[in-house]
C-alpha cells in the first residue's frame, strides 16, 4: 500500500524535532500507516505491540541520517553566501546554532531561499530513501 510522501516527510520532521532523540516513527509495510513512539504522543496514539518487528514495520530515519541537518546548512551557505562559511561554521559550535542560522539568513534576506532549499533537498532525500527501501509512495510533487 502506498503512503503519502508528505506524511513520511512530516513524520521525519516530527522525530527530527525531538532534542532528546526519543521519538521514533515506523511505517507499516502492509497498510502504509505511520505509527509514532514518542514521549509526546502517548495521549493520542497506541503503538502496535509488534512495532519492533522489522518484517512488518520500517523505522523512518532522522533528518541527520539523510544529511539534512548541518550538512545541508553548509551546502546552502556554500551555494548562496560562500564568503560567510566561516561565520556560519562558528555558529554551529554552540547550542542554539540552528536558530542563530535562521536569524542570520533572515537578516541577509536569505530565509525564503533557505526554506525552499531545505524543502527541495528534503523532498529529494526522502524520495531516494523510499526508493532505496522499496517503499511505495504517492503525491510525488516536488515543492
Amino acid at each position: 500500500m502506498a503512503t503519502k510522501l508528505s506524511d513520511i516527510i512530516n513524520a521525519i520532521d516530527f522525530i527530527s524535532a525531538d532534542p532528546g532523540r526519543e521519538s521514533e516513527a515506523f511505517l507499516s509495510l502492509y497498510s502504509g500507516e505511520i505509527h509514532y513512539r514518542s514521549p509526546y504522543t502517548e495521549d493520542f496514539e497506541t503503538v502496535p505491540d509488534d512495532i519492533d518487528d522489522k518484517t512488518k514495520y520500517l523505522s523512518l530515519p532522522h533528518k541527520n541520517q539523510l544529511e539534512l541537518g548541518v550538512t545541508l546548512v553548509f551546502d546552502f551557505v556554500a551555494e548562496y553566501f560562500p564568503t560567510a562559511e566561516d561565520k556560519v561554521r562558528a555558529m554551529f559550535r554552540k547550542r542554539g546554532a540552528y536558530s542563530r542560522f535562521k536569524d542570520w539568513a533572515d537578516r541577509n534576506d536569505l530565509l525564503d531561499k533557505w526554506h525552499r532549499f531545505e524543502e527541495e533537498a528534503t523532498f529529494k532525500a526522502v524520495v531516494q530513501w523510499c526508493r532505496n527501501n522499496d517503499v511505495l509512495f504517492e503525491d510525488l510533487t516536488n515543492p
